[in-house]
């Protein structure tokens, strides 16, 4: 995501030029100022030698940012040295955030966001935090450049408040530009093209007409989104000549050409679709064209992507095949494993329509070794951005208890000279002195209390991530390794006893290797779902279910299973019962409920599922004839409590019990209540609640 036009000019303020009085040293700074750029001079009037020479360093740097990211990144690193040195805090920040710049560029979004984070660390320890507004839309753009984006959503907003106290009407058309990015991306197409709309209003105040150019871009894409062929091609028509005259400011060109180069890519997507074959190769080239110019090849995979369809559509299979190919080499270059991936399949669907299996094969392997890449990077960036947001929290939290030690001190201060006041005015107004001295004693214990309070409040908030983040990383470390050091037993002794054709062995361990696997796969699930969970990014979408078929969908899926152990399923639900849930939420509930019971079923048993009405809800039991549960590991499970309980069932199962926690908190999310009802050593029934369905 490109953070446009002026948004650079602006992101940091103007100093105030100081009257300099003397000739000679008005002199000396005419002389100085021709080194550097008039652009330069206008956007930071710089008013010392010393704010210049920083400046020089500054310049040097943004000209290699895109030439040699290395280079520019050293040069940033000498920028921030020597204003720390200088005691310019403001600059030293300006220089960690153009840093998160260049590594963004460069998709390294993590090391972006740690220079944000300390950029935000030198603005609080200087009480600059008025000024963090756009390093808000920086932590932003990392988050959303990583998908996570109801997280970055958060961030523009607390910008866009920023930027609305300090009258920012730029700013706030980037926050509000920003925002529509995020909710086009969560697919809600007409509240993007309203954000994207009041953006554009606000910039037309600005007159920057480069920014009206990225505004006609983003609002031309709105349209396509919403099917209005015509509307969008009339704004990807407005934006590019605007941006094409914009590109005379020498440090903004390269996001002015950048944005130019997709609006010439989406009129070829448009021109493709009302068959315009001709026109859309124009615009498609174009787009390359100036990729090419300015450097940009991670935007070239897509364009090569979008030509090899439009040969498809033309059965011109050689030619497509040979951009989807030019695409793939770029993207292998550039180490774009998602984009690799995108390349084998579009390779592999033209094999398969040539009848070419061998390549099709070769292309597949190629496709599944990408794939189990992006697998692993996708568990590693999770990792990462949990301990990101960690950090992110403790930084904001650590910037709120400076502020209120600040405002202690300040207190303190004010209510030492109205105690001052007061004794040199004692004799005169000595009754007067004790009713405030009494006001003011009980002022300061209740500041106190409040903020030992907001202490106590913060230190249990960070134990709580904390201890979050260890129980994720002990359950990964221990009980996924268990399983999948056994799978490769297993396979070891199948690859054994297949040389030797011992067929009972070799059906005994491919029955392990099944139910071992599948147990880690559930395991896996469940983990996945309770990261989601604690994380807040799962979201509830009730609607109205008919309760049989949800639970005859799960039945119908987990009888394989019971039927190991010959047991029987019963859907005894109300046929006409109607509930007010999420369905995949439903079903992972009822999945998990059965689950556990055939775990804890001995051969033969059975397991029945009933519902009834009661009042506006339905009650919903999962009753089994197993081992039963003690109270003590109810307490545990169904608590409130989120320690994990490790259990063996009748076959030697191993459980952990976050499969039931899942459940608790998955019903309280759905406005209802999971409890177990009753225990015994033949048995027991787990009762669960949810809203009735809505007419």
């Amino acid at each position: 995501m490109n953070m446009t036009g002026k948004l650079w000019l602006l992101l940091f303020p103007a100093f105030i030029m100081l009257q300099l009085t003397g000739s000679s040293v008005i002199a000396s700074q005419q002389v100085k100022t021709e080194s550097l750029s008039a652009q330069m001079q206008q956007e930071y009037q710089p008013s010392t030698p010393a704010q210049y020479d920083l400046l020089l360093i500054f310049q040097k740097a943004r000209n290699e940012r895109k030439k040699d990211p290395e280079i520019s990144v050293k040069l940033y690193e000498e920028f921030y040295n020597k204003s720390m040195a200088a005691n310019e805090p403001y600059y030293a920040a300006m220089a960690l955030f153009e840093i998160c710049r260049v590594y963004m560029d460069r998709h390294l979004y993590f090391t972006a966001m740690d220079y944000s984070l300390k950029a935000y660390h030198v603005l609080t320890d200087y009480h600059l935090q008025s000024k963090s507004n756009y390093f808000m839309i920086g932590i932003g753009n990392c988050y959303f450049q990583l998908g996570n984006y109801l997280v970055s959503e958060g961030y523009y907003r607390q910008a866009e408040l920023l930027f609305i106290n300090t009258k920012d009407y730029h700013g706030e058309a980037v926050a509000l530009n920003n925002i529509g990015l995020v909710k086009q991306k969560l697919h809600q197409k007409d509240s993007a093209l309203w954000y994207f709309q009041k953006a554009l209003i606000q910039r037309r105040n600005t007159k920057f007409m480069a920014n009206i150019g990225h505004s006609y871009y983003y609002i031309g894409t709105a349209y396509f989104d919403l099917g209005n062929l015509r509307e969008a091609r009339k704004y990807f028509e407005m934006a590019i000549p605007i941006l094409k005259i914009s590109s005379d400011n020498i440090f903004l060109r390269q996001d002015f050409i950048s944005t130019m180069a997709d609006a010439y890519f989406e009129l070829g997507k448009l021109c493709d679709l009302q068959g315009e074959h001709k026109q859309a190769m124009i615009n498609y080239n174009n787009a390359l064209a100036i990729c090419d110019t300015i450097n940009e090849k991670v935007k070239m995979p897509d364009i090569y992507i979008a030509i090899g369809h439009s040969y498809i559509r033309i059965k011109d299979f050689k030619k497509a095949l040979d951009s989807y190919r030019e695409a793939l080499q770029i993207a292998d270059s550039a180490n774009l494993p998602e984009m690799k991936k995108n390349c084998f399949e579009n390779i592999i669907q033209v094999f398969i329509k040539a009848d070419q299996n061998d390549s099709v094969l070769l292309y597949f392997e190629k496709y599944r070794l990408v794939n189990d890449t992006i697998q692993a990077q996708m568990i590693k960036s999770r990792f990462n951005e949990i301990s990101m947001a960690i950090r992110i929290r403790e930084t904001q939290n650590e910037a709120r208890i400076r502020q209120n030690k600040s405002n202690l001190t300040i207190a303190f201060l004010v209510s030492s000279g109205i105690l001052l006041l007061i004794l040199i005015m004692v004799s005169l107004v000595y009754i007067s002195k004790l009713r405030k001295q009494r006001k003011i004693a009980e002022a300061e214990i209740r500041a106190r209390k409040l903020a030992e309070y907001d202490l106590e409040k913060l230190n249990l908030e960070l134990k709580e991530i904390n201890a979050g983040k260890d129980r994720f990383i002990s359950i990964l470390s221990h009980d996924l390794r268990s399983p999948f050091n056994a799978l490769m037993g297993f396979a070891d002794l199948l690859v054994e006893e297949t040389e030797d054709k011992n067929i009972p062995e070799i059906r005994q361990y491919s029955k392990m290797v099944q139910k071992i696997s599948r147990g880690a796969y559930q395991l896996l699930e469940n983990l996945l779902t309770w990261s989601r969970l604690q994380m807040g990014t799962l979201k509830v979408q009730p609607t109205n279910l008919h309760l049989y078929e949800e639970v005859s969908v799960v039945v119908d899926s987990m009888m394989v299973l019971a039927s190991r152990k010959n047991i029987r399923i019963r859907n005894l639900v109300n046929a006409d019962a109607l509930v007010y849930a999420d369905s995949n939420m439903l079903q992972a509930i009822v999945r998990n409920l059965i689950s556990n019971a055939v775990k804890f079923t001995k051969q033969e048993g059975i397991i029945q599922i009933t519902s009834e009405s009661e009042n506006d809800f339905h009650l919903i039991r999962v009753s089994d004839t197993g081992t039963g549960i003690s109270e003590g590991i109810s307490v545990k499970l169904f608590g409130g409590s989120n320690e994990l309980v490790s259990t063996y069932g009748t076959e030697n199962e191993k459980g952990h019990g976050l499969g039931l926690k899942l459940c608790r908190d998955m019903v309280e999310k759905n406005g209802g209540r999971i409890w177990l009802e009753s225990t015994s050593a033949e048995g027991s029934v787990i009762a669960f609640r949810l809203p009735a369905g809505k007419n």
